[in-house]
């Protein structure tokens, strides 16, 4: 390229999706070009001489993409639009927009089967993806992080959420599992929270230890910690990708999780210890779209942390086994594989 051209980003401003434009512009500028991030991509944007092609990564609900209609529609230059989404979107809305005339990647099927259901354009499915990299410097730099875990835990299994505290997190049923265990097995665990405050007063007091507010840590810190613990627990109804199941299988800790999509296109049961669900059902998400939850007694997730906890202390070898299979099962998710097929679509080819 005789002049260096420029990929526009109009990324989702949320941790989790932000983390991933971040992996997606990473990975653009390797490939030589430069990458800018804008909250709103406009014609005059598009039309500069060194814009070489769009993208936009958003919410796929009208009020996240409707400033995307006009410049997508018009655009001559390479263009994408990549969406997320946690159930489907309320169609009276959709069909009073022009969000139809549009196509989209989805970041998994069952965001493509949610957009589908309401006659959008679906073109492609592209997986989220991990930076395998950054991940082994995480394990390789943790040593004093997991020394003062174990110091301070001694010798209980080290459970570990992070996420918000909203009503498709799960959060209620976490802590209702961490009393089922209480009563049964009180000296062999601890849970250890990054999640909002307002999530405190969920849970009972006893093997529950509040570590930092949720998007408080810096993200290599997040990996620090996840390869610290010997567990990840995600207890969620809804998602659209469901990346800390991901994240942690990168730095080899084991996930506890429902096995509902779309975790089910990504995370495995041959190493992760997962629970079923007994019904899928819709719950108003404002007017814009209806979450698809996917929804269990706690006593399922009660049995899974037991299960995982017995495994952890009295079968080192099986453990160790599950933990080196989730890193080497996350190496298929790195992000310079998985992105590849998501920069074709604005021409640009990845060796």
């Amino acid at each position: 390229m005789s002049e260096k051209q420029k990929v526009l980003v109009s990324p989702l401003l949320a941790v989790s999706t932000l983390n991933q434009a971040n992996l997606i512009k990473k990975l653009i500028l390797s490939l030589g070009y430069d990458c800018e991030f804008k909250s709103t991509i406009t014609i005059h944007d598009i039309n500069r001489k060194d814009t070489y092609a769009v993208l936009w990564f958003q919410l796929a609900l009208v009020e996240f993409l409707n400033d995307a209609v006009f410049p997508y529609i018009y655009c001559n230059k390479p263009k994408a639009i990549y969406v997320t989404i946690e159930g489907i979107p309320k169609k009276p809305n959709v069909i009073a927009s022009n969000l139809p005339r549009l196509e989209y990647i989805a970041n998994s099927e069952f965001t493509a089967n949610c957009l589908k259901m309401v006659g959008m354009k679906v073109i492609d499915v592209v997986h989220h993806g991990v930076d395998m990299d950054l991940a082994n410097k995480a394990v390789q730099s943790c040593s004093l992080l997991r020394q003062k875990l174990m110091n301070q835990f001694k010798d209980r299994c080290k459970i570990l959420y992070v996420g918000r505290n909203d009503p498709r997190k799960g959060l209620p049923k976490l802590a209702k599992a961490v009393g089922i265990l209480n009563d049964t097995r009180p000296d062999d665990f601890v849970l250890i929270l990054v999640t909002e405050e307002s999530a405190k007063n969920l849970f009972p007091k006893k093997n529950v230890v509040f570590y930092a507010p949720f998007g408080s840590l810096d993200y290599f810190k997040v990996l620090q910690l996840m390869a610290s613990v010997d567990y990840l627990v995600f207890p969620t109804l809804c998602e659209g990708f469901g990346l800390p199941v991901l994240e942690a299988n990168s730095v080899g800790t084991p996930a506890i999780h429902t096995w509902c999509p779309p975790l089910t296109e990504f995370s495995s049961k041959e190493f992760n210890f997962v629970y079923d669900y007994v019904e899928e059902k819709t719950v108003s998400a404002g007017a814009s779209q209806w979450w698809l939850f996917h929804d269990y007694p706690p006593e399922f997730l009660a049995e899974m942390m037991d299960y995982a906890i017995d495994v952890f202390k009295n079968d080192k070898k099986q453990y160790a086994e599950y933990c080196m299979k989730a890193m080497e099962h996350a190496e298929k998710w790195d992000y310079r594989k998985v992105y590849r097929r998501l920069l074709k679509h604005i021409n640009i080819e990845v060796s």
